[in-house]
């Protein structure tokens, strides 16, 4: 096989799309570890043995302290005794705030730290204006990430197979050499590294391509035999919050171990453990009395809802928890190192030639 024509591809992609993977590698290693780290200063809250207060209690003060400015869709309950509740409001997007589940007090709005919001401006818009921002998706550095994303899966292959040992002599290309001069030496580190980070790039990217174009996420989904799953979007303002507290004590009977959120006539239970991190039991109840209705497990729901919490529970890495977050991070950090040893190499080859 002619492998020159490979290398100039693998060469002239990565020259102009460089720093575009390098900032999405670097923001996608911050964005992993957002669930984990993203409510620290905001949440914390003491016990000190108490219970928590009633639910319809604990909603009541919120209302309170929106004075009609307005409304509440749901609430969070963690199984952490000392994460607060988190109140999520009607607008804007993502709005919620803060409840001390033991004294009602409100602690504070829900603030998403600086360095994430930037992370994921960077990562998914290139730094363009989100919806909730006044922009309305920010389509052209939406469009250039996807772009970019479909470049660095080029880039991959080409480099897997100019890197691919003729005679398989495997052992010798997975040695880092310190023996010769510094562009061997960054060569070996360049090669090594991609080939160790191929893997969850690749999966990065083909499950990022589906928040880019809105065709290859149908084309995903139709590969697995279903339709483009609908977005979850719980509006309803919360009415009759003693049936939030009726319902609300019957799931956590069994479920006091995992996380709850509560809507509008519906309790989801977070599942995690191994696996998809977005799977959910649904507890329908009774709007008036909180009496439960009927259950949807996660697995007798459709195909759809599998797929889209597999996308994305592939794409943050979060599939084996702390294993593979951690996996994650050492590729995407690798990843990012990828153009920049590129670059040096380019430009080392390019001097040699002058010379």
């Amino acid at each position: 096989m002619n492998k020159t024509i490979f290398r100039q591809l693998h060469l002239w992609l990565s020259v102009p799309l460089g720093l575009i993977l390098v900032l999405m590698c670097l923001s996608g290693a911050i964005l992993i570890f957002e669930r984990d780290f993203g409510h620290i200063g905001q949440a914390e809250v003491k016990n000190e043995g108490f219970q928590p207060l009633p639910m319809d209690s604990i909603l009541t003060s919120a209302v309170g302290y929106l004075d009609g400015k307005n409304e509440i869709v749901g609430v969070t309950i963690y199984p952490d005794a000392g994460h607060a509740y988190k109140v999520m409001l009607a607008k804007p997007a993502m709005a919620a705030i803060w409840v001390n589940q033991y004294t009602g007090e409100v602690i504070g709005k829900y603030e998403r730290s600086e360095i994430f919001k930037l992370a994921s401006a960077a990562h998914r818009r290139l730094f363009g204006k989100s919806k909730s921002e006044g922009a309305y998706g920010a389509k052209t550095g939406k469009l250039i990430v996807g772009i970019a994303t479909i470049g660095l899966f080029l880039i991959i292959v080409t480099g897997f197979i100019v890197w691919w040992p003729k005679n398989g002599n495997w052992h010798n290309k997975f040695v880092i050499s310190s023996k010769h001069d510094s562009y061997r030496l960054w060569y070996d580190i360049h090669c090594v590294g991609g080939v160790i980070s191929s893997l969850v790039l690749a999966i990065c990217i083909f499950t990022g391509l589906t928040w880019s174009f809105g065709w290859y996420r149908t084309a995903l989904y139709s590969t697995f035999g279903s339709e483009v799953a609908k977005s979850s979007r719980h509006k309803t303002p919360a009415e009759n919050f003693s049936a939030w507290e009726t319902a609300y004590q019957t799931v956590a009977t069994d479920n006091g171990d995992k996380e709850i959120r509560l809507y509008q006539g519906e309790a989801d239970v977070v599942l995690a453990g191994v696996g998809n991190q977005q799977a959910l039991d649904t507890y329908v109840f009774d709007a008036e009395t909180g009496k439960i209705n009927h259950i949807e497990r996660y697995t007798d729901k459709i195909r759809s809802n599998h797929i889209k919490g597999w996308i994305y529970t592939l794409h943050v890495g979060t599939w084996l928890g702390w294993v593979s977050r951690i996996f994650y991070l050492i590729c995407v950090i690798i990843g990012a190192t990828l153009p920049i040893t590129g670059y040096y190499l380019w430009i080392k080859r390019l001097c040699r030639k002058r010379k």
